[in-house]
Parts: C-alpha cells; sequence; structure tokens
C-alpha cells in the first residue's frame, strides 16, 4: 500500500537543488517516488507507511538545507 506526503519547502532555487532534495528523499527506506515542482517549492513523496512515516521527511528536507514551511 502507498501513501502520498505533500509539503511546502523553501530555499529551493535552481534544479540542482531540488536534484539534490529529491536524491536524498528517494535514499529513504519505504519511499517510491519523488516529485518536485521548483516553482512554489511544492514537494510530493510517495512512500510505504509500514517502512516509513511523512515524520522522517521533514528531517531529511532540513538535513538537506532546506525548511519545510508546511
Amino acid at each position: 500500500m502507498t501513501e502520498t506526503a505533500h509539503m511546502t519547502v523553501e530555499g529551493m532555487s535552481c534544479n540542482g537543488c531540488s536534484g539534490k532534495l529529491q536524491r536524498a528523499l528517494e535514499a529513504v527506506n519505504g519511499v517510491t517516488g519523488v516529485d518536485i515542482v521548483l516553482d512554489g517549492g511544492k514537494v510530493t513523496v510517495s512512500y510505504d507507511p509500514a517502512h516509513v512515516s511523512p515524520a522522517a521527511f521533514r528531517g531529511v528536507v532540513e538535513d538537506t538545507g532546506f525548511d519545510v514551511v508546511s
């Protein structure tokens, strides 16, 4: 079963930034897909709730150097 989490992230200013965040999120065990829209900082993460919770994504975003605003 796959679920989806949505976040708004600040601090991404280029495709390099969004690519860095995408790679970091995709490396999380249980993440099955990541979609990032640079304009507006919209991040969508598909994940298996048996392996990871959305709370873990906030830490990954912050550890990568960005801020979750919602």
